[in-house]
C-alpha cells in the first residue's frame, strides 16, 4: 500500500507560504522555514502540524486548493482548481505590509 507521504514527488511547491485573494490560493515566492531546498524535504516532518500550525494535512490541502495541478495528490482530479504560482508584484507589497519579520501575518 502506497502512503501519502510515498506519493509526494518532492517538489517543495506545497511548501511555499501562500496567501488567499477574493477566494484564490496565490503562492508566494518564500518556503515555510521548515523546508530545506537542498533536500527539497521537512525538516519536522513527524512534527510538522505542531511545529507550524498553518500546514496543512493532504485531505486540507485537497480542499482549499493548494497543490499544484501536476500533482500526484490532484493531477487525476476533475474538478480541482490549483492555486496560482506566481503573485505580481503589488501582492507580494500587500502581504509584506502585513507580516512581522519574524514571517507571522498579522
Amino acid at each position: 500500500m502506497t502512503s501519502d507521504r510515498d506519493r509526494c514527488e518532492r517538489c517543495g511547491r506545497c511548501c511555499c507560504l501562500k496567501m488567499i485573494l477574493d477566494s484564490e490560493v496565490v503562492y508566494l515566492p518564500f518556503h515555510c522555514g521548515h523546508f530545506d531546498p537542498a533536500t527539497r524535504l521537512c525538516t519536522v516532518y513527524d512534527r510538522r502540524f505542531e511545529a507550524n500550525p498553518h500546514c496543512l494535512t493532504v485531505e486540507e490541502g485537497i480542499e482549499l486548493g493548494v497543490f499544484p495541478a501536476d500533482c500526484p495528490y490532484v493531477r487525476d482530479l476533475p474538478d480541482y482548481a490549483p492555486p496560482r504560482t506566481e503573485c505580481t508584484r503589488e501582492e507580494l507589497e500587500l502581504y509584506l505590509e502585513h507580516t512581522d519579520p519574524a514571517g507571522d501575518a498579522s
